[in-house]
């Protein structure tokens, strides 16, 4: 009985190297055949993107000549994306430039005020801290000053200023 563990103990661990080996290859076959459809699976995509994209930039293109315009004909007949484009219906995208906001100097801010009247005052903080429950700590830089302000269920608990001497 003793003979036959001791094989066991010395052959086993040379049989199970070459099933891990074996299972490796097998392994590395199933990977390198998986790859080749994956690969021209994604040539397909990155050419439908393509077709995409040069259809798009042949719709972009409008002539401004009287009447109605028309946009160049898509790559395939089968695409309707080709309309008919009148120049009413071309608008260009022009950004208003925004109004400058001014908020008071938050120096101003007094206890026992609400928090919506200090943010439409004051602006908002450079920073909000959540300290707790209800409670938030909102710091104000301005002018190297700073001004840590303590609000408690919605309202000013406590107002600390720094104006940085010492």
């Amino acid at each position: 009985m003793n003979a036959r563990a001791a094989i066991l103990l010395i052959a086993l661990p040379g049989i199970l190297a070459a099933q891990a080996v074996v299972e490796t290859a097998l392994g590395a076959g199933r990977a390198a055949t998986s790859t080749a459809p994956a690969h021209k699976a994604g040539k397909s995509i990155a050419g439908a993107f393509e077709s995409l994209g040069k259809t798009l930039e042949k719709s972009g293109e409008v002539k401004p000549a009287g009447g109605s315009a028309r946009t160049a004909p898509a790559a395939s007949k089968k695409s309707a994306v080709a309309k008919s484009v009148t120049q009413s219906q071309v608008s260009p995208v022009i950004a208003e430039p925004k109004a400058e906001v001014s908020y008071e100097d938050p120096s101003g801010i007094q206890q026992g005020m609400d928090s919506v009247e200090v943010a439409r005052r004051f602006g908002p903080p450079s920073l909000t801290l959540t300290t707790g429950p209800g409670e938030e700590l909102l710091c104000y830089a301005k002018k190297g000053a700073a001004l840590d302000v303590t609000m408690r269920n919605g309202k000013v608990a406590a107002v600390r200023r720094d104006d940085g001497s010492k």
